[in-house]
């Protein structure tokens, strides 16, 4: 029998409290009254507070809390606060931590020679390592000509083999995302990277002989390529918009 990961399991013990409070709120044994999306908020947000907690997520910690104080609102009296204060609260704590802490918050690997970001629950299974990639639950592989990558809260990378690569299409919200293109190989002489980010980190790994063309709109985010920018080669089109984050570009 295959083992639970440990995402399957944190998910079920929280549907399983989610209906034994359930029950209990309805017998009126619970001394504040919950409700049905009360309780249903509450696990899921709590969770991803877990999840990220667990693989040093600064912006799904942050935001996860942000939206418990909502939620139990009244019960803490900050009903005045509310979600924007709160939300706003939550960001600015978000911007300054990892202005602070970037360099400290998750551990890396060396992969190629070069100091990569993962997460800490990686390092706890290094049978996992392939090819001196890191592998977990929220990493998978793709061999698509036409990559589609949605995060939200949480952390995911993702390794492209394909040998036709057009298109990167990457949508992600208070996540980190890791797209490694060191495998890949366009179709034609672009790929093209559409990028919808919004409080978020992305980094692209791609071969030294490709070039990068910076076409995004940016606002509140630093965007840093590491490497020589060849005279000519394959180039990756950054393109979209990207609003408080960092994206960086290596070359490995």
């Amino acid at each position: 029998m295959r083992k639970a990961s440990f995402g399957r399991v944190l998910w079920g013990l929280g549907l399983l409290a989610a209906a034994a409070f359930l029950v209990l709120d309805q017998l009126h044994l619970i001394p504040v009254e919950l409700g049905f999306w009360t309780i249903f908020w509450t696990v899921v947000f709590a969770a991803t507070l877990i999840t990220s907690l667990i693989n040093r997520s600064l912006g799904g910690t942050i935001f996860s809390i942000a939206f418990l104080l909502i939620i139990y609102a009244k019960p803490l009296h900050i009903e005045s606060i509310v979600p924007w204060t709160v939300l706003l609260a939550a960001f600015l704590v978000w911007g300054g931590l990892r202005l602070i802490f970037k360099k400290s918050w998750k551990p890396t690997v060396i992969i190629n020679g070069e100091k990569v970001s993962t997460n800490w629950s990686d390092l706890k299974a290094p049978h996992k390592f392939k090819a001196e990639h890191v592998f977990s639950d929220t990493t998978s592989s793709d061999n698509g000509d036409n990559i589609v990558i949605s995060e939200k809260m949480s952390s995911t990378s993702r390794y492209v083999h394909s040998q036709h690569l057009e298109t990167v299409t990457i949508n992600v919200s208070m996540g980190d995302v890791n797209v490694y293109l060191d495998s890949a190989k366009p179709a034609g002489d672009e790929v093209i990277a559409n990028v919808n980010m919004s409080m978020g980190e992305l980094n692209f790994y791609i071969p030294t002989s490709w070039r990068v063309d910076n076409q995004l709109n940016q606002g509140f985010n630093d965007i840093t390529i590491d490497g020589d920018q060849p005279a000519e080669g394959p180039t990756l089109v950054l393109q979209g918009r990207a609003n408080v984050g960092d994206i960086t570009v290596k070359r490995v």
